[in-house]
């Protein structure tokens, strides 16, 4: 009984310094942003532990197999005749039509799916039937 005189004490005392509950509620703002930047420090602390450590770069060695760089030239010319301006006039053309909005139809709330009705939406699928004893 006189731990309940105790708390009800403090809380007229409260109510009597801070009728308005303004001190209260910095009080419990500040407690908790407080919590939340010491969790986010801790979790970007464990994170940066958890993580190996990046291993320095090396200095690019020729791989094996890999052709020279007279004969990747070659390759890049070839590949360039062969290929020709088909391929950029095509690239060009879906860049236009794409940014100048020509692709797509202008359909102002009309859906045009159709459903189709099959076993999976029927209703009586959907109950366990037991059968007759």
């Amino acid at each position: 009984m006189a731990t309940l005189l105790n708390l009800t004490a403090g809380a007229q005392r409260m109510a009597e310094t801070d009728p308005h509950g303004f001190t209260l509620a910095i009080i419990a703002v500040c407690t908790v942003f407080t919590a939340l930047v010491i969790l986010y420090f801790v979790y970007s602390f464990i994170g940066k532990l958890s993580q190996p450590s990046a291993p320095k770069a090396k200095k690019s060695k020729k791989v094996k197999g890999a052709p020279d760089e007279e004969t990747a030239a070659a390759i890049a010319m070839a590949l360039e005749a062969e290929i020709g301006g088909e391929v950029n006039a095509a690239i060009a053309l879906a860049l236009h039509l794409h940014l100048n909005d020509t692709v797509h139809d202008i359909e102002p709330g009309i859906i045009t799916i159709i459903p189709h009705e099959s076993a999976w939406g029927n209703p009586l699928n959907n109950f366990r039937k037991n059968p007759k004893k």
